[in-house]
């Protein structure tokens, strides 16, 4: 059979019908633990019931106006996420779509200040998406070919260059606090970045698309950027970005200056809201850091050398990771690469120790294998 798609993805031979807690069925009726979340998206595992109840609720009441009107759930997920980051935001359908609008936004800021600045910095390994912009913020040669020229007045630089390289010309350094599709590499250049930007005037914009929300063991990275994007774990599963600016830079915007036909969606705002205070209420953040020592300590004593925070760990062993990959499956744990030689490990915020503990073992019995 045909397929109907584009050929944009090399899908795994499993299809998935059910999810319910920490685990998938395929269509056979196997269950899977599921210990990539969608890459990051499923924090709550799947099925989660407040979650779920609240989708449930906002489906009955209104699934989708325009943002010419105001909606109340929208205006609460907001206003809640704006007191937890501090800021005024956008609210988008994705990681790249909140991405675009920081740089969109940084630009406007600089321009309105006399100071039409345009350099965009961001460093090696990282990645902020596919879409123009955020492509060609993204050092990853394998996705750009075929597609260039690639936006002007893009740098991304090896951490030892990128602080030393932000100047006057620079309008925003973008980074991920821990680079998920890169291999899961902690930045530690954060306070140094934020220093440069200081004193030059350039946004410093924190890529939290992957490790945000408590995924890296901190719900709040510092030092504290200009502008924070979100997505992935944000909707509960749905599709939903946000933006995250602090007053003086969320300023810049004026009506029209950016929109979204469905970014905020009700629904997914009600998913959004219901995931937040879940995360909040529980301290996630906490129970993420050290679940993650539990999964890098288990990882590291099968033999692997591990990087990453909290509950966003790659694990290489000297071996290709996609036969580690398929070997892992066939033991019934869904995990994803980090790169040619790394698995990537994103589990639930709410997974339980056993459940780690069932990681670390098909791990070690995939390399055994």
């Amino acid at each position: 059979m045909t397929s109907p798609f584009l050929n944009t993805y090399a899908r795994y031979p499993l299809t998935l019908v059910r999810g319910e807690g920490h685990r998938v069925q395929d269509s056979e009726g196997r269950w899977y633990l599921d210990a990539i979340c969608g890459i990051a998206v499923s924090a709550l595992g799947h099925a989660h019931p407040e979650v779920t109840a609240a989708i449930h609720a906002q489906v009955d009441q209104l699934l989708h106006v325009s943002n010419l009107y105001h909606v109340p759930v929208q205006q609460a997920f907001a206003a809640r996420l704006g007191e937890v980051y501090g800021g005024r935001l956008f609210l988008s359908n994705s990681g790249t779509e909140a991405n675009e609008t920081a740089i969109k936004l940084a630009r406007k800021h600089h321009w309105l200040r006399d100071d039409p600045r345009a350099e965009i910095i961001t460093l090696e390994n990282g990645f902020h998406g596919r879409t123009y912009m955020a492509l060609s913020m993204t050092p990853r040669d394998k996705y750009k070919q075929g597609f260039g020229p690639m936006a002007p007045r893009v740098r991304s630089l090896p951490h030892a260059e990128a602080v030393a390289a932000i100047s006057a010309e620079t309008a925003a350094v973008v980074v991920e606090p821990v680079q998920g599709e890169g291999g899961c590499h902690v930045v530690d250049i954060l306070p140094q970045l934020r220093e440069a930007c200081d004193a030059t005037g350039a946004l410093l914009i924190y890529d939290e698309i992957q490790c945000g929300l408590g995924r890296s063991g901190e719900l709040l990275h510092d030092p504290r950027p200009d502008i924070t994007c979100l997505a992935k774990a944000l909707g509960g599963g749905l599709p939903l970005g946000a933006t995250i600016a602090q007053p003086a830079v969320a300023s810049a915007f004026s009506p029209g200056d950016h929109g979204s036909t469905f970014g905020g969606n009700p629904v997914a705002c009600a998913a959004g809201l219901a995931t937040l205070e879940i995360i909040l209420r529980d301290d996630l953040p906490a129970r993420c850091a050290a679940l993650g020592l539990r999964l890098a300590a288990g990882l590291e004593a099968a033999g692997a050398a591990v990087s990453g925070a909290g509950l966003m760990r790659a694990a290489r062993a000297g071996t290709p990771a996609g036969p580690l990959i398929d070997a892992m499956r066939e033991r019934g744990v869904l995990v994803c690469p980090a790169g040619p030689d790394a698995v990537r490990f994103l589990p639930a915020f709410t997974s339980t120790e056993d459940e780690i503990d069932e990681m670390v073992a098909a791990y070690a019995a995939a390399l055994g294998a």
